[in-house]
């Protein structure tokens, strides 16, 4: 079932082109990692697709509608690069994942019930009350996940996840998308700057820098050639582990 459509999509802002051309498809279930460059186009592709910018030109098709009717059924799940969430402000880590609800006309008693649920569900049972500034990156990107996910969506978009999350806490985090996959059967589309560490848990890539470079599997997508059209530079691959292409042991540089 195909639960996003994007047919010859142009962005452009301020009389420039942002992104052009841009065409793919995506599964319910799929985990799909959007890679590029810096100012390639990453995130207003995401923000189109969520109805935030108005395409130059094109189709996109949400879950059977259009972008602004899929976000109105709250069947959407948006983490955005920079959180909503003001580091000195005095929120619990309950009271974060109860914004997620903010929307749903149901009783307080079920919305903390289910903001418990979601807390447990990431890993974070018994920290409901701890300040949400006192607790690490990765424990604030797993509340603001709980956040997303307590509306219970069918598809949600991630921006930079990882951000500001250690190594371990990213491979703990990467897990537990392919969990919420295997369990819930989501759909996740996420932008990326980790291509090392992604290729081992999406389904496909989407290499884009302005146009869409690449759409595909990750064993596919980590060739030298890809690579440099992707990213305009002439790169070196370094992989250690010569029976994985897309792996934790993967380093680009740039020359």
């Amino acid at each position: 079932m195909t639960v996003l459509e994007v047919k010859d999509l142009y962005v452009r802002i301020n009389e420039r082109d942002i992104i052009e051309n841009i065409t793919f498809s995506i599964k319910k279930g799929e985990i799909i990692a959007i890679v590029g460059p810096n100012g390639g186009g990453k995130t207003t592709l995401i923000k189109t697709i969520l109805g935030f910018i108005k395409p130059f030109k094109g189709s996109i098709t949400l879950l059977g509608k259009s972008p602004a009717e899929a976000v109105k059924t709250g069947k959407i799940g948006y983490l955005p690069q920079k959180s909503s969430v003001p580091k000195d402000f005095p929120f619990s880590a309950l009271d974060v994942v109860m914004l997620g609800l903010i929307n749903k006309k149901i009783s307080k008693e079920k919305k903390l019930k289910k903001a418990r649920e979601y807390l447990r569900y990431v890993g974070m049972e018994g920290s409901e009350n701890k300040p949400y500034s006192s607790l690490s990156g990765g424990q604030q990107q797993r509340v603001s996940i709980a956040r997303v996910l307590v509306s219970e969506p069918e598809i949600i978009f991630l921006d930079e996840p990882s951000t500001g999350i250690d190594v371990v806490a990213q491979e703990s985090f990467y897990d537990f998308l392919q969990r919420l996959k295997k369990e819930k059967n989501m759909t996740i589309v996420m932008v990326s700057h980790d291509i090392g560490v992604v290729g081992r848990f999406v389904d496909k890539v989407a290499g884009l820098n302005r146009f869409l470079h690449f759409y595909g599997h990750p064993k596919e997508f980590f060739k030298k050639e890809v690579l440099e059209n992707i990213y305009g530079a002439e790169v070196e691959l370094l992989i250690h582990s010569p029976e994985c292409v897309a792996c934790e042991h993967f380093h680009i540089d740039f020359k």
